[in-house]
């Protein structure tokens, strides 16, 4: 039987660094993978006549999203193939962690894997981390591939 491996990621290019990690941790012919992508849904706290950029029709702003989600994915789908792996992709709408985890139970995951940035200090603090997030909550195993420190707060 094969690993179920969901391998959650993000637009920081780190798809060939999560591909090299689990491809040194288990065999490329005793794993499933599912590449999943979270798109989270547009949501404002304030009038949308006053954000930059303002659209009165959100729809066509979440499908541009979903359409850049779709290339990121097909790009690493073609990384795991090329290293030999079963490898399938997926794009949801959800929050980030919670999408995460609905998908690997959902899937009956056995592996979950994500990225963590080394953010430090202000930027650590806005943006929550998702991969402890997981590791915390998750009904499986989870692996963390570090990326390189992201050093701007935020942008």
């Amino acid at each position: 039987m094969n690993n179920k491996v969901l391998v959650a990621i993000d637009n920081t290019g780190l798809s060939q660094l999560v591909v090299d990690s689990l491809a040194a941790q288990m065999r490329p012919d005793q794993a499933d993978v599912l590449v999943l992508e979270i798109v989270e849904p547009l949501v404002r706290s304030y009038p949308p006549q006053m954000a930059k950029g303002y659209a009165p029709e959100m729809a066509p702003r979440q499908e541009g999203n979903i359409q850049h989600a779709k290339q990121i994915l097909n790009e690493a789908v073609d990384l795991f193939r090329k290293a030999g792996f079963k490898a399938t992709s997926r794009v949801v709408e959800s929050e980030i962690k919670e999408g995460i985890l609905n998908v690997a139970t959902e899937w009956g995951a056995n592996l979950v894997v994500v990225t963590s940035h080394e953010r430090k200090g202000v930027a650590k603090f806005l943006h929550r981390s998702v991969a402890q997030a997981i590791i915390q909550r998750a009904a499986c195993s989870v692996l963390v591939v570090k990326g390189p420190a992201i050093k701007k707060a935020a942008a």
